[in-house]
């Protein structure tokens, strides 16, 4: 009966900030000045936002149950939903919601480093890890093409991320993120939705692998890594 109730709950606060996502998530991609006269605007409901966020807070729920983590993945999945629409839309993930995810995982990890310091420092070694390899990548890619491979958002956003979720499960992230965006981009050019030259929003990917990584850290998907590596390498063994 709680457990119902409780998920009543998270629907009922899906719902209610649905409205302050959308105004959010247009201001940022049309670069309007946010207001709190904007931001709390009830206009505004779009269902598929609203259904995301409901069904990712109650899936949450499920897994971790009332605790400090669930209320950290909670808040984090709403700012991600946000940026991948944001992305969706506009091709750019917005610095203001990069900065608010950064001030919360600051406090998180100066939390940790006086409590758990281990943690802390996989967290601070996390947000380097994250922002160093997709900055690398968009250094390459600008040096081989002379042209931007990755956007700055991005390897923000990773760097945000890497304070959330330490060293290896960013790199799972990274991993993940590269496997989904490779395979839609081989579904939409061979379907001719998009040319080789048309710009893909990466946010996205990012987004749905951090949610994977919620559900499935790195303790739990590397064996299945290993195994899928073994598989492949026992095909040429063969």
């Amino acid at each position: 009966m709680i457990v119902i109730f409780c998920n009543i709950v998270i629907a009922l606060i899906s719902l209610a900030i649905n409205p302050m996502m959308v105004n959010l998530i247009d201001a940022f991609a049309n670069d309007d000045k946010i207001t709190l006269k904007g931001i709390f605007s009830m206009k505004k409901f779009d269902v598929k936002i609203g259904l995301i966020t409901a069904f990712l807070l109650i899936a949450l729920f499920f897994k971790l149950g009332i605790s400090f983590q669930f209320l950290i993945y909670a808040f984090l999945s709403i700012v991600l939903i946000m940026d991948a629409f944001v992305d969706i839309k506009a091709q750019i993930i917005p610095n203001g919601l990069n900065f608010t995810c950064f001030i919360v995982g600051i406090i998180i990890m100066y939390l940790n480093l006086v409590f758990d310091h281990n943690t802390g420092i996989d967290m601070l070694l996390g947000m380097f890890t994250g922002a160093g390899i997709f900055a690398l990548i968009a250094l390459f890619a600008f040096i081989a093409y002379r042209k931007e491979g990755m956007g700055l958002g991005d390897v923000k956003l990773m760097g945000v991320l890497g304070l959330f979720f330490g060293v290896l499960n960013t790199i799972q992230i990274f991993i993940v993120s590269f496997a989904i965006g490779a395979l839609v981009s081989i579904v939409l050019l061979i379907t001719k939705v998009k040319k080789s030259s048309d710009y893909l929003a990466f946010g996205p990917f990012i987004v749905i692998a951090s949610i994977i990584t919620m559900f499935m850290p790195h303790s739990v998907m590397f064996p299945w890594y290993v195994t899928l590596i073994n598989n492949f390498c026992n095909l040429f063994v063969k």
